[in-house]
C-alpha cells in the first residue's frame, strides 16, 4: 500500500513537472505579437494641414511597417484598422483587439502640429511608471536615435499626467496599464512647420514605418533570413523603474540672461545664458522690438551647455532686444532688454540745377554726370539736331561757292574795263557793242 502511494506520488511529480515544462517551452518558443495602431480613423482625421491629412498618412506608415516587419521571423503583425473609412475605434477597443491577440506591445503612429505652427522635429510618449514606463523608455530611445539620424530635430522622451495627477494623461498609455500591454505613442515630424517640409511626401512616410519597424526589430533582438539582418545581440538600454509617477516638468527655465558682446554696421554679437534643471532648454526666440513680436523658435545648439552665441542682424532703427527661451515642455522664461542704436547712414544727393562750381566744391566726379546726362538724350533728339547740323552745313558751303565765283566774275570785269579804257583813247565802242560784251561776262541767262 505505502508502495503504490510512493508510486503515484512519483507519478503525479513527473506529470505536474512536464506541464511546467511544456508550458515553459510554449511560452519560450511563442512568437512576437506586435500591434501597429494607426492613430484615428473614419470621420478623425486628427491634423490637416494644406490637405495633409495625419489620419490618411498615419495609415501609410503603419502599412509600411507591417511589410516590413513581417519580414522578420518569430513575429506577429497586426493593425488595428486597415482603411481610412471605417468607424474609428475607441483606444479601449484598440485594447481590447490586442489583448485578444496576446499582444506584447502596441505602437500608436502618429504625426504632430501645434497651435500656432511654430514646433517642429520629433518626440516618443512614454507610461510615467513601472515596466510600462522602463519598456516604452527603452524603446524609444531607439526610435529617436533612428528619427534624429534623418536629420530631424530631437524633441525628446516625454510623459504626461492627468489633471488629477494620478494617472495617464494620453489614453492610449492609460488603457495600457488597464490592459497590461506596454505602449508608445510615435510623433514621427510635424506637419505644419517648413523645417519638417523636407518629410510632407508618401515615400517619406513609408520610410518612416520602415524605420519604425527596424527599431521594433532592434527592441525585441530579431533576425531575418530574408532580409539577411541579425539583431539578437542588439544592445537594449535597461532603464530602471521609477518609484513614483514620473510627473511632466511644468516650470519655467531657471534664467535667461541677455549680454550684448559687440556689434558693427551690420551686426550685433550677443550672448544667451539659460538653464533648466528639471529638463533641459530645447528653445529660443529672439525679438528685436522689446518683445511686441518674435521670429520663428530656433534650436538651442548643445543642451548640456548653459550659453550660447548668436548673432543679430542690425537696423536702421534703435533696437531693444530681447530673449525668450523653452524647455523641453514649451515653458518659457524671458530675459532682460538690451538696447542697440540705430546704424548711422551717410546720404549723398546732388540737385539737379547745380553748377560746375558746386560739383567741383562737392567733390563730384563730371564724368559721371556727363554719363548720366548723356543717357538721358533720346535718340531721336541725337537724330533731329545731325539734320539741322548738316543743314547749316551745306547752306554755308552754297554761300561760299556763290561768294566766291562772284569774286572770280567781278575781278574778270573790272579787268576788261580796264583794257576798254585804254583802248578808248584809239576807238569809240557804241552803246550796242558795250552791252554785248556785259551779256558775254555775266552770261545772264
Amino acid at each position: 500500500m505505502r508502495k503504490n502511494n510512493l508510486i503515484k506520488l512519483l507519478i503525479f511529480f513527473i506529470a505536474f513537472s512536464s506541464i511546467i515544462y511544456f508550458d515553459s517551452i510554449k511560452g519560450y518558443c511563442k512568437n512576437i505579437v506586435v500591434v501597429i495602431d494607426p492613430g484615428h480613423g473614419g470621420d478623425s482625421i486628427g491634423g490637416n494641414m494644406d490637405n495633409r491629412i495625419e489620419r490618411d498618412i498615419n495609415l501609410i506608415t503603419a502599412q509600411a511597417v507591417r511589410e516590413r516587419l513581417s519580414q522578420y521571423d518569430d513575429v506577429e503583425v497586426y493593425l488595428t484598422r486597415e482603411n481610412n473609412t471605417d468607424k474609428e475605434l475607441s483606444r479601449e477597443e484598440r485594447f481590447k483587439l490586442a489583448k485578444k491577440l496576446n499582444a506584447d506591445f502596441l505602437f500608436s503612429i502618429h504625426y504632430n502640429m501645434s497651435e500656432y505652427h511654430t514646433l517642429f522635429g520629433s518626440e516618443v510618449w512614454v507610461a510615467s511608471q513601472g515596466s510600462y514606463y522602463t519598456k516604452g523608455y527603452a524603446f524609444a530611445k531607439i526610435e529617436m536615435e533612428a528619427l534624429t539620424g534623418l536629420g530631424l530635430f530631437d524633441r525628446g522622451i516625454k510623459n504626461k499626467l492627468n489633471d488629477n495627477k494620478n494617472g495617464e494623461y494620453y489614453g492610449i498609455l492609460k488603457y495600457a496599464e488597464d490592459y497590461n500591454i506596454p505602449a508608445v505613442i510615435i510623433e514621427h515630424c510635424h506637419l505644419d512647420e517648413e523645417r519638417d517640409s523636407a518629410f510632407w511626401n508618401e515615400e517619406a512616410y513609408k520610410q518612416f514605418g520602415y524605420i519604425d519597424a527596424e527599431s521594433i526589430a532592434k527592441y525585441f533582438n530579431l533576425s531575418s533570413s530574408s532580409l539577411d539582418i541579425d539583431y539578437s545581440d542588439y544592445p537594449v538600454e535597461e532603464v530602471s523603474a521609477p518609484d513614483h509617477r514620473l510627473d511632466v516638468d511644468s516650470s519655467e527655465p531657471e534664467y535667461c540672461e541677455l549680454s550684448i558682446d559687440s556689434y558693427d554696421d551690420t551686426n550685433t554679437y550677443a550672448t544667451i545664458k539659460a538653464k533648466d534643471s528639471d529638463t533641459y532648454v530645447q528653445y529660443y526666440q529672439i525679438s528685436t522690438d522689446g518683445g511686441n513680436s518674435y521670429p520663428r523658435l530656433e534650436p538651442w545648439e548643445n543642451r548640456t551647455v548653459d550659453q550660447q552665441s548668436v548673432v543679430i542682424p542690425r537696423a536702421e532703427t534703435d533696437q531693444n532686444i530681447v530673449v525668450k527661451v523653452f524647455n523641453q515642455y514649451e515653458y518659457c522664461t524671458t530675459s532682460n532688454t538690451e538696447f542697440v542704436p540705430a546704424i548711422i547712414v551717410v546720404e549723398e544727393t546732388v540737385a539737379e540745377d547745380t553748377t560746375k562750381e558746386d560739383f567741383k566744391d562737392a567733390d563730384i566726379d563730371l564724368v559721371v554726370i556727363k554719363n548720366k546726362i548723356s543717357s538721358e538724350i533720346s535718340p531721336v533728339m541725337i537724330l533731329v539736331v545731325t539734320l539741322v547740323a548738316l543743314f547749316i552745313l551745306f547752306n554755308l558751303l552754297f554761300f561760299a561757292v556763290v561768294l566766291s565765283k562772284s569774286k572770280k566774275r567781278k575781278k574778270r570785269v573790272n579787268k576788261k574795263r580796264e583794257t576798254l579804257n585804254a583802248q578808248n583813247n584809239a576807238k569809240l565802242y557804241s552803246n550796242d557793242e558795250i552791252f554785248e560784251f556785259i551779256d558775254d561776262e555775266f552770261d545772264w541767262k
